[in-house]
């Protein structure tokens, strides 16, 4: 119990810890880019627009995952194998830090109703999508690199005991 436990730490973890890292990054481009584009969306169509391409990401990860626990040889697929599965990670956690700040940014200029309450919906769904998302990310990174996941934290009496 003591594995799964640090397991479902770690993702969670991770999870949210990973885009926030990114966030700066995202703001960044974010500033740079619109200064360049000058285009501007309704803040309901900016939202939807990002909640469906992270969407797709998140049925890529687990397209990819149903493809490992079928047993799909990820492992063979060598160097570029493994850097396409990282670029994508990294890909999709720039994409929830940029979800993330632009929907902080513009929720408050949805008018109350209907709209909103989808827009919020959305939001929710990627927030509570996003560790089962990085759970099948790592599994295919596991399976593409040949690695087995090694926990090395000591047991959970071990570390009572020295608190």
């Amino acid at each position: 119990m003591a594995q799964m436990f640090f397991r479902i730490i770690e993702i969670a973890f991770a999870s949210y810890m990973v885009p926030a890292l990114l966030l700066p990054a995202a703001w960044l481009a974010g500033f740079l880019l619109k200064r360049r584009t000058g285009v501007t969306r309704q803040p309901a169509a900016e939202i939807e627009g990002q909640w469906r391409l992270l969407f797709a990401l998140f049925l890529v990860w687990f397209a990819l995952f149903l493809a490992v626990v079928a047993g799909a040889p990820l492992d063979r697929g060598g160097a570029a194998a493994i850097a396409l599965c990282w670029i994508v990670y990294a890909v999709t956690n720039l994409l929830l830090a940029w979800f993330m700040l632009r929907f902080t940014s513009t929720y408050a200029l949805i008018p109350a109703g209907q709209v909103a309450d989808r827009a919020f919906m959305r939001f929710l769904g990627i927030v509570i999508a996003q560790p089962l998302m990085t759970a099948a990310a790592f599994a295919v990174l596991n399976r593409a690199m040949g690695l087995a996941w090694n926990l090395q934290v000591p047991d959970l009496p071990a570390i009572q005991e020295g608190i």
